[in-house]
């Protein structure tokens, strides 16, 4: 998943996702650039602590993954075998006092749009240079499928928060939910490095089952893998 996911802007998300205890319900089909890749697309589905994980491209042969946050653990289905394995979940280290950059600042820029029809203001990063534009909105609830139930997360230092978390929550402190429809990340000359836009959104109840192994799946285990994110 690496491939799929920048560290750099997971950790903004993980500081988005724990702004807030009211969490979106329903699915959402994500597309993400990055330098010279070709656009990837994951559909998610996301209820409560859980999130489920389906990259749609030819690499992924159908795997799913499902995050359960309650528990610790991650679920990988491999539908052409009708099987499964879990995995505990292990964020990174703990960040470090002093670690990271003391430049790091967040700020609402006073603009706004709207995407997908649901009203967007925009925030930004600023570090060394470089920025990260956030297109969020208020109308959804948070989204965990890119913070507080997705195990990347701990690729920015585990629980404790480094300074772009600690900016983030400051400021968006108070709010009711956020929800990233839009992230755009420039280097120092302007220049587009990465780009996450959400192409679908259905907001509504989705069955528990939708979150576990479907019948007939065998599971299976191997230990020699170790914890997702270790």
């Amino acid at each position: 998943m690496k491939h799929y996911l920048r560290a750099g802007w997971m950790g903004i998300m993980a500081a988005l996702a724990v702004s807030s205890a009211v969490a979106f319900e329903g699915r959402v089909s994500l597309a993400i650039t990055s330098g010279k890749d070709r656009e990837q697309v994951i559909d998610f589905a996301t209820k409560g602590d859980l999130v489920r994980m389906e990259p749609q491209s030819a690499e992924a042969a159908g795997a799913t993954m499902i995050m359960n946050a309650a528990k610790q653990e991650m679920t990988i289905l491999i539908p052409r075998e009708r099987m499964y394995m879990v995995m505990p979940l292990r964020g990174g280290a703990a960040a470090e006092p002093g670690t990271g950059s003391a430049d790091v600042k967040a700020e609402k820029t006073g603009r706004t749009a709207k995407i997908l029809g649901y009203d967007c203001e925009e925030y930004v990063m600023s570090d060394k240079g470089e920025t990260t534009e956030l297109w969020l909105t208020e109308q959804l609830g948070n989204f965990m499928g890119l913070g507080g139930g997705n195990p990347m997360g701990g690729m920015m230092g585990g629980r404790k928060a480094k300074p772009e978390g600690a900016a983030w929550e400051k400021l968006l402190k108070g709010k009711k939910g956020v929800f990233p429809l839009r992230v755009v990340g420039r280097d120092a000359r302007g220049k587009e490095k990465f780009r996450l836009e959400t192409k679908k959104i259905e907001p509504g109840a989705l069955p528990d089952d939708l979150f576990a192994p479907p019948a007939g799946f065998q599971k299976f285990a191997m230990p020699a893998m170790g914890g997702f994110g270790a």
